[in-house]
């Protein structure tokens, strides 16, 4: 294996080297240009190519990029490669296909995405794309489906939960999610002063909310129902005009099923407040809709999976799959709200907040602690309204 025999982080003048050495992808003799074109908070990735094809290669080093504080096992991109193999196998039309697993170097070699864009992006800039409350519905119904205790037996499910453990990123989320935007007990987090008095007396200082979030960190820390992406925010989801692709399941363990659901609604949240905000009203209604057609989606295929796939003999029970997938969503609706927390409070911000003009990022943002509370604390509630996005329009308009 030459020079890539043991671990070193690779730079942009290695990886060339590395690719025509280690792989088949190019012939030996190609010109290959590399470029870093990361910009997520732990990896570096890498674009390669021989100018008409190209791949990517992602890459682990031995602390996360937002911060050395976070001292983390180099296998996590090993583990990342093959939730994505696993999930491949069940949507193959919704991830990236990877091409090899180095468990050596650490790193991955997947397809290149270029003909898509990061859906954040894309919405920020005003861009409506009509397939992906359907596809983000499907995918997390299959996913989290078929990698269930109904779908797979146990000792199959069993060593997938072995293999796919991930201590140091579930910290992570364990801090930052569930804990930290509520105390600051790291003084970690990132307030302005205008939203501070807002945040101490909506966060800090409401013992009430923070019980229920006890409750919410201790499902986390113990239900294993799915392999989840872990992670599933609207940067993690690549899109163009005729599909979309899930990426970045870095963060991804055997964990509680709601937590990818209610990651997709905080983010198309977000989405929903920026297109508001910049009075984008054609888009803003788009997005309100993709946020009912994901739950609806969600709930649909999940339903049809359980009925058709389901094994053992005890769990066929239509009540049963129906009290299933309400425990999903209602889980969802608190890690949404947390979700929404979090990313105004915390230090891992979101673009569709941080380029609102201030006065109306603060507005913005106070409304959406509020109504994050309401889901954190009365998720159930929220079966009462059609929707949940009628639940925020009317909680809005209270909150305002």
């Amino acid at each position: 294996m030459g020079n890539f025999d043991s671990y070193f982080l690779m730079q942009e003048a290695d990886i060339a080297t590395y690719i025509l050495e280690t792989t088949d992808l190019f012939k030996k003799n190609d010109t290959l240009t590399v470029n870093e074109i990361g910009d997520g908070n732990l990896n570096y990735v890498f674009r390669v190519s021989n100018g008409s094809t190209s791949v990517i290669v992602k890459h682990s080093g031995v602390v996360a990029r937002i911060s050395d504080e976070f001292k983390l096992s180099t296998d996590r991109t090993i583990r990342e490669g093959k939730l994505l193999q696993v999930h491949g196998e069940i949507v193959p039309h919704l991830v990236p296909h990877i091409y090899t697993i180095d468990e050596v170097m650490k790193c991955v070699i997947m397809e290149d995405l270029k003909e898509y864009k990061v859906l954040r992006q894309g919405l920020i800039d005003g861009e409506i794309y009509p397939r992906i409350g359907n596809d983000l519905g499907t995918y997390l119904a299959e996913t989290l489906i078929n990698t269930s205790d109904f779908v797979l037996d146990a000792k199959e499910k069993k060593a997938l939960q072995k293999e796919t453990i991930n201590p140091e990123l579930c910290e992570i989320s364990e801090d930052l999610v569930f804990t930290e935007p509520f105390y600051d007990n790291y003084s970690r987090n990132e307030v302005s002063d205008a939203l501070l008095p807002h945040v101490e007396q909506l966060l800090y200082n409401d013992e009430t909310l923070k019980l229920a979030v006890a409750e919410a960190k201790l499902k986390f820390l113990n239900k294993s129902q799915s392999l989840i992406h872990g992670d599933l925010h609207s940067g993690s989801v690549f899109v163009n005009h005729s599909g979309t692709k899930v990426i970045d399941p870095e963060f991804g363990f055997y964990g509680p099923a709601g937590y990818d659901v209610g990651n997709v609604l905080a983010h198309l949240f977000f989405a929903y407040s920026n297109a508001q905000a910049h009075k984008r009203d054609e888009q803003a209604k788009f997005i309100a809709e993709s946020i009912t057609e994901v739950l609806e989606v969600f709930k649909q295929k999940s339903l049809a999976l359980l009925q058709e796939k389901t094994h053992d003999v005890a769990l066929k029970q239509s009540s049963v799959y129906a009290s299933y997938i309400r425990s999903i969503i209602e889980d969802a609706y608190v890690v949404c709200g947390l979700e929404l927390i979090r990313r105004i409070v915390g230090l891992a911000k979101v673009s569709d907040l941080t380029t609102l003009p201030e006065d109306k990022r603060v507005q913005t943002e106070v409304q959406l602690i509020k109504f994050a509370k309401s889901l954190i604390q009365y998720p159930s509630s929220v079966s009462i309204y059609p929707s949940i996005f009628s639940l925020y329009s009317e909680f809005k308009e209270i909150a305002a």
